[in-house]
């Protein structure tokens, strides 16, 4: 599993992406489908949070809804109307729709999820300015 040893402080920019997008073309080469330019907001429990624009928003929630279609419509958590990212809550979480507004026309992604930097030339896609 690549990870990497070096966290940008906050307010830096970077790549992010997570280990659900991530393959090997050959053995001990990884890459990445997808990644998000965005800028580290802080942490949440030890993982990344980091501030996207609305094309970064868009294509993560395209992305989350394309795994819920390969994995179980069941599993859809992800929603973007082109205004408001809305993510379903599991039930240990409380349950419900958490809606997130966007804030200088910027969204903060996280969720508590293993996000991590990742080098731009190891995404097959980057999306968003950051």
């Amino acid at each position: 599993m690549p990870t990497t040893d070096y966290q940008p402080p906050g307010g830096a920019a970077a790549v992010f992406s997570a280990e659900w997008l991530r393959y090997e073309p050959v053995p001990g080469h990884s890459r990445f489908y997808e990644g998000y330019r965005a800028i580290l907001a802080g942490w949440c429990n030890g993982q990344p949070e980091f501030i996207v624009d609305a094309v970064a928003a868009a294509a993560l929630a395209a992305t989350f809804a394309a795994m819920a279609d390969y994995v179980g419509a069941d599993w859809r958590t992800t929603g973007f109307d082109g205004r408001t990212l809305a993510i379903t809550r599991p039930p240990s979480m409380g349950g419900g729709i958490h809606p997130i507004e966007a804030v200088d026309g910027r969204y903060r992604i996280g969720w508590g999820l293993p996000w991590h930097r990742v080098d731009v030339n190891r995404c097959d896609r980057v999306v968003g300015g950051g």
